[in-house]
């Protein structure tokens, strides 16, 4: 499902900043991106996400920013050159046979002398920052996606009493499709038989057989028991998707028998109804956890 989650937190000098970004996935791939002072806490990082969320392709990126007034610097002096500065200085002044000295004013205004960078922070001390900036994303990652969920929810709910008013419908018409089947199997046998007649006995046996092949009791039972379990599933808490999924799959299979075997226009025009919803349905479980 989708979502996202920002926190941030300050210790040992730095302040840490988490962002969170989850998109959609049937399963769940967790990718973190970590200064390279955290490298050694990116397992734990991918665990503490994992506890959260089953499903998705979540994207966590951390960065650390110093505390300006904990900020920490090394001036390091290149000896060689600024010696070879003094040297080059001196052997000119003999040259030109001029007076005068070199001074350190004179050496400090001469360029590169200085290597100047900021001393690493202690990712010791920085730790509990990452943590508290972390757990404060997943919070807000986790509301983001319960308030999209919550939408998804109930438009999955209001689809599935669709399907059970579908399949209510499918049964009231059975009985009408199966009598008009049969009336048409003996018209037609009686055309095909002749002057001559049929036999009564072979056409009831024929008929009654051809009864069995289109009856569909069976698979509107089972699909009437999965519609059940679905919005059970729908209402129930923790995560469903792949039951959700394992039913809608179940669902589909009777609907498809169900229209294999009746050859009534309505029957059909239903469960073609119904197979639309079941795949809008498919596609919205891949973001149910």
């Amino acid at each position: 499902m989708t979502g996202y989650g920002s926190a941030s937190a300050e210790a040992g000098g730095a302040r840490v900043t988490v962002e969170l970004r989850g998109v959609n996935q049937r399963f769940l791939d967790v990718r973190v991106s970590l200064p390279r002072e955290y490298a050694a806490l990116e397992a734990e990082v991918r665990d503490r996400v994992r506890a959260v969320a089953e499903r998705g392709r979540i994207e966590v990126a951390v960065t650390r920013v110093p505390v300006a007034s904990a900020r920490r610097w090394r001036v390091g002096v290149r000896h060689e050159l600024a010696r070879a500065y003094v040297e080059a200085a001196r052997d000119l002044a003999r040259a030109l046979k001029l007076e005068g000295r070199v001074t350190i004013a004179d050496v400090l205004r001469l360029p590169d002398l200085f290597d100047v960078a900021e001393r690493a922070g202690d990712p010791v001390r920085e730790t509990p920052a990452l943590w508290r900036a972390l757990a404060g994303a997943l919070r807000a990652f986790d509301a983001e996606r319960r308030r999209e969920g919550g939408a998804l929810g109930r438009d999955m709910r209001e689809r599935v009493a669709g399907l059970v008013r579908t399949a209510g419908a499918i049964g009231r018409r059975v009985p009408q499709a199966e009598a008009a089947a049969r009336a048409a199997l003996a018209e037609r046998m009686e055309r095909l038989a002749g002057p001559a007649g049929i036999d009564p006995a072979r056409a009831a046996h024929e008929i009654a057989l051809a009864a069995e092949r289109g009856d569909v009791t069976e698979e509107l039972v089972r699909l009437k028991s999965h519609l059940t379990a679905l919005a059970a599933a729908l209402k129930g808490t923790g995560p469903v998707g792949k039951r959700i999924e394992f039913l809608l799959q179940e669902v589909h299979r009777e609907l498809n028998t169900t229209g294999s075997k009746s050859a009534d226009l309505a029957v059909a025009e239903l469960v073609l109804g119904a197979r639309g919803e079941v795949e809008k349905l498919r596609e919205q479980v891949q973001n149910v956890e």
